[in-house]
């Protein structure tokens, strides 16, 4: 070795540098993967995305139609460009059996007054409120959720108040296809409140055009929504599922599906005014 050092020292550079290169290629492949290595690696099998279930998801946008974003903050869980999670529609009762037979990763939304839980499933509160909140205009004569009574509400069909200001209030419900035409509809004079679920509706109230229906009745009780899992999930899907439904996370969602709606609304409210 220590000859052949020697020899190459004492070749012309061009010379020097075409032997350095090829004992640096030399080198290399040793170094590569045999081809029956890599193939062996390639049939590793890959990780099934997390089963994610919400009880209600937006219907699948036509060509053509308007954009309108999800209601519900649960079902904006897949806009996070990731591969590893598949988002899907269920109810309370069968995502319940879903997961207490390890069919269903986790399921997100708001739980039934006073139901017990299986103990295969982990529950987890998750740092949203989904609690009725109602914005009015500055101006409305509306100060309690009593006077709500015969009054027109509008709700989004995909949220999680249908039925209930009805029940609860006796107001006259007006359902929209979305949260977009929801508002759009309080801002145009068909109805005399919107209720939503709290987080959303405070991240809307902080851009300066929802000022003037920055008038509300807060909720009487605590919403929160929440995170089950199968007894069956892994730490790993566990990891994932903390980072999809983290607070950061959420926070920025609801920010994201904030700025979104209101400018759905603008577009709808605005646009044909011009012409």
């Amino acid at each position: 070795m220590f000859k052949t050092s020697i020899a190459i020292a004492r070749l012309p550079g061009r010379v020097s540098r075409l032997a350095l290169l090829g004992l640096a290629a030399l080198l290399l492949a040793a170094l590569v993967i045999k081809p029956e290595l890599a193939a062996s690696l390639s049939d590793q099998p890959k990780r099934a995305p997390l089963r994610m279930a919400v009880a209600k998801l937006p219907a699948a946008h036509l060509p053509g139609a308007k954009v309108r974003t999800p209601s519900l903050i649960e079902a904006m869980a897949d806009r996070q460009e990731r591969a590893d999670l598949e988002l899907v529609a269920l109810d309370f009762n069968a995502a319940i059996e879903q997961l207490r037979t390890a069919q269903l990763d986790a399921w997100v939304g708001t739980l039934p007054a006073n139901f017990r839980l299986p103990d295969q499933i982990k529950a987890q509160q998750l740092p949203w409120s989904a609690a009725p909140m109602a914005i009015m205009r500055t101006d409305t004569d509306i100060k309690a959720w009593s006077e709500l009574r015969q009054r027109s509400v509008c709700l989004s069909s995909q949220g999680r108040n249908v039925g209930q200001m009805q029940s609860l209030y006796q107001a006259r419900e007006q359902i929209y296809p979305s949260a977009t035409d929801a508002l759009l509809a309080l801002r145009i004079g068909e109805c005399d409140a919107a209720v939503m679920d709290q987080s959303f509706l405070q991240q809307l109230l902080k851009f300066p055009e929802w000022q003037k229906f920055s008038a509300s009745l807060k909720p009487a009780a605590n919403y929160p929504l929440w995170l089950l899992q199968s007894g069956a999930t892994d730490k790993a899907s566990s990891h994932l599922l903390a980072e999809y439904l983290g607070a950061a996370t959420l926070n920025k969602l609801a920010s994201q599906q904030a700025q979104d709606i209101a400018f759905e609304v603008y577009l709808d409210q605005t646009v044909p005014d011009c012409h």
